[in-house]
């Protein structure tokens, strides 16, 4: 009677999802005991759902899970009948499974509308707009609900009304955090007059506003581009800033050219002594610029020359052995090719202690590879599950990995996405890649001006670096990884 009470239960709840389920459930209580669930596998079974955001994308599966597991503790604290503890460690086990089915079939599906939200509840628009974020919420939970019960069709239905709701507290959140910043450095701008004394600057922090308002309200989903614009916006802003201000400064006491200048001519004078350059007072700005140039041009033809000497001697060198050495030529070749290498790992070790300076080692990783690539291991650029949303708390991360990527300017970058075991394989493989290659935006948004290649690769689960047994072993296993690849030959 109880295990009929129970199929029905579930029937009428879940009319579709709970197909499997009932047939399950139904087989279960003929199975020999050997076959039940143990305690710590249901146990797993729900950590898992939990990892997979079960309690937001299937709660009510996750709920009676979690409640089978409760009843099944309770009877063996209470030394209960072995056959009632067994049903509800079976019960446990199948609706954690089920509810991470679901999860991992929801996040898919609605992955936009998920990120929609994660974005949202990142930016903390409660904290501006309780009342639509609320809303928001309600609306998503009505979304889960359909879906959970097997309605698809009515949840994306559903899903419209939502994505509209969260799409709007999504937008008050964004120009809140984003936009008003970039607003403000450009009044400040405006109120020491930079429209007098530095319109280029100020004009540029205005155009960027003005990109920045157009995306946040049409595609909230480039948030991270918006950040982008706005921070080059800010940075405008406050040269504008610099600039009105020195100019008023010459306006009030013009002595004060003359402290500027002689500030300056004593910096260009320390670059020349570094130079080897004389340089004096007498000198024009464009003529000591011009001999600091010639002396870098010339320090880089005399390293030339040198390099040329050098190459030079190789293959003279090399002439003489090949006389003698013929049928060594393929091990000349890969001796040479691991010189090259071992050169490159030396100049990337002296780079390295440039890189651990910018990051700390509880955050990031730094690993040098035997073929010479500089890995970057983000350890805490912690995506929410089923999500590829960059938490706005990392955006500084992520900045000091380009400044890493400045440091080795002559190297292609590759992000790689990766997973630890817990879901589907599918479903671990479209995850990595898109993380990966959210990453990947976020780096060329902020280094549009600089001349290098990015590239982004989803690996799912398929390279761990720790056990995936242990909770320690999944956690180093979802990473984001920047590989700074070695030139090629």
């Amino acid at each position: 009677m109880e295990s009929f009470r129970l199929k029905r239960i579930i029937m009428m709840r879940t009319p579709i999802h709970s197909i499997r389920v009932v047939f399950v459930l139904t087989t279960i209580f003929f199975l020999p005991a050997a076959h039940a669930a143990t305690l710590d596998e249901a146990k797993k079974s729900i950590a898992d759902a939990k990892q997979l955001r079960a309690a937001e994308f299937a709660p009510e599966h996750f709920a009676d899970a979690r409640e089978a597991l409760a009843d099944a503790e309770d009877m063996l604290n209470r030394r209960k009948s072995v056959e009632s503890i067994r049903q509800s460690l079976d019960e446990a086990q199948i609706n954690a499974q089920e509810a991470s089915s679901i999860s991992q079939s929801f996040s898919q599906k609605f992955h936009h509308l998920v990120e929609s939200r994660d974005r949202m509840q990142l930016s903390d628009s409660k904290k501006f707009r309780a009342d639509l974020a609320k809303r928001a919420e309600e609306d998503f939970s009505r979304v889960v609900e359909a879906f959970e019960n097997g309605y698809e069709r009515k949840a994306r239905n559903v899903a419209k009304m939502a994505r509209n709701t969260v799409h709007a507290a999504e937008v008050v959140a964004a120009r809140e955090q984003i936009s008003k910043p970039l607003g403000r450095a450009i009044a400040g701008a405006r109120r020491v007059k930079a429209r007098k004394y530095a319109p280029k600057a100020l004009t540029t922090a205005a155009k960027a506003h003005s990109t920045v308002e157009r995306i946040i309200k049409e595609s909230p989903n480039e948030q991270t581009r918006a950040y982008s614009i706005a921070k080059r916006g800010e940075i405008q802003a406050r040269r504008a800033m610099r600039i009105s201000r020195l100019g008023q400064k010459f306006d009030k006491k013009s002595s004060a050219v003359e402290s500027w200048i002689d500030a300056q001519d004593g910096r260009m004078r320390m670059l020349g002594k570094a130079l080897n350059v004389d340089l004096n007072r007498g000198q024009t700005p464009e003529e000591q610029l011009e001999l600091l140039k010639q002396a870098v041009q010339e320090m880089q033809q005399n390293n030339a020359a040198q390099l040329a000497d050098a190459d030079g001697q190789i293959r003279e060198l090399s002439e003489k052995l090949s006389k003698y050495e013929t049928k060594y030529k393929t091990d000349m070749a890969a001796m040479g090719e691991i010189r090259r290498k071992l050169q490159l790992k030396r100049e990337a070790e002296a780079k390295i202690k440039r890189l651990i300076k910018l990051f700390d080692p509880a955050n990031v990783e730094i690993l040098l590879t035997p073929d010479a690539n500089v890995i970057l291991r983000l350890k805490k650029l912690n995506f929410r599950s089923g999500s590829a949303v960059i938490p706005p708390n990392t955006y500084s991360i992520l900045d000091h990995v380009m400044e890493s990527i400045t440091i080795f300017n002559n190297r292609n970058v590759r992000v790689e996405g990766h997973t630890d075991s817990v879901g589907a394989n599918l479903y671990n493989q479209d995850l990595s890649e898109r993380r990966a290659l959210a990453v990947q935006d976020y780096l060329r948004g902020r280094m549009e001006f600089i001349h290098v290649d990015i590239s982004g690769v989803g690996f799912g689960e398929d390279k761990p670096i720790a056990n995936n047994e242990t909770a320690e072993g999944r956690e180093r296993n979802r990473r984001i990884d920047i590989v700074l690849l070695v030139p090629s030959g």
